[in-house]
């Protein structure tokens, strides 16, 4: 873990492995004609998620919950539209029993966007009526970097409104973690 930390004795969050997996994670899907080797890694990223949460997830989870990957920034016929949730649900081993794309976005959006509320993301996001005719009974809501939680939370107003007895939970590869500006509050010196 040495490498990890600068001479200032502060961690260097951009050298962290994860910083590297989740990078693989979201190459373009564009990249794949461009930079066939690049797009490699991606592919191994995709596996690996698969394989970790392969191992992860409980079997009760596996039977009984419906997995709903958030969706893409790029709707389905944009070229850079980014199945990796999905793939990555489907490559889980055991397999998962009920995998749904529930929810899809009527328009391409910037997803590192900032200053958009969950309520207004839930203004683009729309159920996909097409695999919603049962209702789950416990839902988990799955994208790869819990960063705000604004995707999670905008997902969340959605399905609780259309299934509303069903419990609603996420499941994410990764957590933002951000290294501290000079204006937080050390809680240390508080006590």
């Amino acid at each position: 873990m040495s490498q990890l930390w600068r001479g200032s004795g502060q961690p260097d969050y951009a050298r962290h492995p994860t910083n590297g997996f989740i990078s693989n994670f979201q190459i373009p899907v564009s990249s794949k004609a461009s930079h066939p080797k690049r797009y490699y890694w991606k592919e191994q990223a995709i596996k690996y998620a698969a394989a970790t949460l392969g191992q992860l997830i409980p079997e009760q989870w596996r039977m009984s919950s419906t997995f709903v990957p958030v969706p893409p920034s790029k709707i389905k016929d944009h070229p850079d539209h980014d199945p990796r949730l999905m793939q990555a649900l489907h490559a889980i081993r055991p397999k998962l029993a009920d995998i749904r794309e529930l929810v899809l976005q009527r328009e391409n959006v910037d997803s590192k966007q900032k200053g958009v509320c969950p309520s207004e993301r839930a203004g683009n996001y729309y159920i996909n009526q097409t695999v919603a005719e049962t209702a789950p009974d416990v839902i988990f809501i799955f994208d790869d970097v819990l960063t705000t939680g604004c995707h999670f939370k905008a997902m969340e107003i959605l399905l609780k409104e259309t299934f509303k007895e069903t419990a609603v939970y996420g499941l994410f590869l990764a957590r933002a973690v951000r290294p501290p500006q000079d204006d937080d509050v050390d809680l240390v010196q508080l006590l």
